[in-house]
């Protein structure tokens, strides 16, 4: 991998998931599924995917959010779905807890499953909890701590400054050294507790690459800008859950678990 690509690589959540040949493989088959189109071809390569435009055109992606970005661009129509995804029951558009919000992430199909993601080593992360509080003493910004230093829970004066941290969570360097545990004091709708899951599980840890793929769309089309959603994700036969959280737009989370251990208040579930 060039130095160039390693760079952007660190400011990919999905990174210790999508590693590995066989998992790059798993999401080029996942990627092109969510929006068919005649003449764009996904190829994994050492540093991460190719995608051949119609045009004769090719990009070079090095993370999970380059590539759904250039696939999406290139391809043309919708992306493959239920009949009334985004929509209740009701025939109403459906709320942000709502699995028809989320029909990117309920329509995985068993038949056709894209493939398995790698299951990283432990990185050591360490679990924070922001709080909004206006009486508190606020704690320094997270951009002002050395890189090495211990951060400890975080408490900001509105969630303006809440929004500003979560922004900081989800790109490096402490992308790769915290996550976030929870949120207090949040009145709007992305801080809000996740209280149950919201799709239900995949019944094979085939599909998590399809899991993870959708979800990066859908995040990149908009879905989670003003909530809040939590997935987990088998990884393999009896080990291991991938646990994602996303908050206002902002990957705040993303880890492997062992099963029996996840700890979220709620989730949505591959």
């Amino acid at each position: 991998m060039c130095g160039a690509c390693g760079e952007r690589g660190d400011a990919d959540w999905a990174r210790p998931w999508v590693a590995g040949p066989g998992a790059r493989a798993a999401v080029a088959r996942a990627v092109t599924r969510v929006r068919p189109s005649p003449g764009v071809r996904v190829s994994p390569s050492g540093g991460g995917w190719l995608v051949a435009r119609p045009t004769g055109g090719a990009m070079v992606c090095a993370t999970l959010g380059e590539l759904v970005a250039a696939v999406s661009s290139a391809s043309s129509g919708s992306a493959t779905g239920p009949p009334d995804l985004g929509r209740s029951s009701g025939g109403e558009p459906a709320g942000a807890a709502g699995s028809a919000s989320f029909g990117l992430i309920t329509w995985l199909d068993p038949a056709h499953a894209s493939g398995r993601l790698s299951v990283p080593a432990a990185d050591g992360r360490t679990g924070i909890v922001l709080r909004v509080d206006p009486l508190a003493p606020p704690s320094p910004a997270l951009g002002a701590a050395p890189v090495d230093a211990a951060v400890p829970d975080i408490a900001v004066p509105d969630e303006a400054a809440a929004l500003a941290v979560l922004a900081e969570l989800a790109t490096p360097p402490w992308l790769r050294r915290l996550y976030l545990e929870r949120v207090e004091g949040v009145s709007a709708s992305w801080g809000r507790p996740l209280d149950g899951p919201s799709v239900p599980p995949p019944r094979s840890a085939a599909l998590a690459a399809d899991a993870v793929v959708r979800l990066e769309w859908a995040r990149q089309a908009g879905r989670f800008d003003d909530t809040a959603f939590a997935l987990s994700c088998p990884l393999d036969d009896d080990a291991a859950l991938l646990d994602v959280e996303i908050r206002a737009g902002h990957v705040v989370r993303a880890r492997t678990q062992p099963y029996g251990r996840l700890e979220v208040s709620g989730s949505g579930a591959c």
